[in-house]
């Protein structure tokens, strides 16, 4: 969703600080743990050093912070320029169109509904649906279950390097946009299976495979 669809508008560094200086104070932070990491890969390296009870309290602890960040993001955010005109492309291809994010439920329900975005999706799935995130690919066989589609049949399209990660983990095709965060040769050095300038070349990347079926 953020990069992607809608203009990338998280202070997701702020949110690091933030849950780092908390790790800090209950001397669970590791040097390998730096603004560097993200939130989900902090708590994945957490998890084997700490009890199930004080995990879960210390994860919905720190996924307060994200989502208050989340919410707040979601009040102004603003779709990428030609995403609805391409939404609506996909949508005239018939296709089944999922969105899985590492948002939370609250801040993504804000932004479908301010956008109204609600139509275009058969399944969403957030941070609230799954034990796991991306880059794990749990998140992405869910959204494939919700819609009825096959793997091999998809394409996983986003704009950072856990999306390229999670759609190979699930045995999608991975397409990169170099719309968010990470530029096009941070991007590239993760061997998605096609970069694209923007989702707004997504239409015509599907006709080109579909033709090559």
């Amino acid at each position: 969703m953020d990069g992607t669809i809608t203009r990338f508008n998280l202070d997701f560094m702020a949110a690091r600080r933030r849950v780092l200086q908390d790790l800090e104070k209950l001397n669970l932070r590791t040097p390998d743990m730096t603004e560097q990491v993200s939130i989900y890969l902090m708590l994945k390296r957490l998890r084997d050093n700490v009890d199930k009870d004080t995990f879960r309290d210390i994860r919905r602890k720190l996924y307060t912070y994200v989502q208050e960040m989340e919410v707040k993001a979601a009040q102004d955010v603003r779709l990428y320029p030609g995403a609805l005109e391409t939404l609506n492309k996909l949508r005239a291809l018939h296709l089944k169109i999922g969105l899985v994010t590492n948002n939370g439920r609250a801040g993504t329900e804000i932004t479908l509904q301010r956008l109204k975005l609600n139509d275009f999706f058969d399944a969403v799935v957030t941070r609230d649906d799954c034990e796991e995130m991306k880059p794990d690919a749990e998140p992405v066989r869910k959204v494939l279950e919700r819609i009825g589609a096959r793997a091999e049949d998809s394409v996983l399209v986003g704009d950072g390097l856990m999306d390229i990660m999670a759609a190979k983990a699930a045995g999608l095709f991975s397409v990169a946009v170099a719309t968010g965060p990470f530029s096009g040769e941070i991007l590239l050095k993760a061997e998605p299976d096609y970069v694209l300038t923007s989702i707004n070349d997504l239409p015509q990347l599907l006709e080109h495979l579909d033709n090559q079926q």
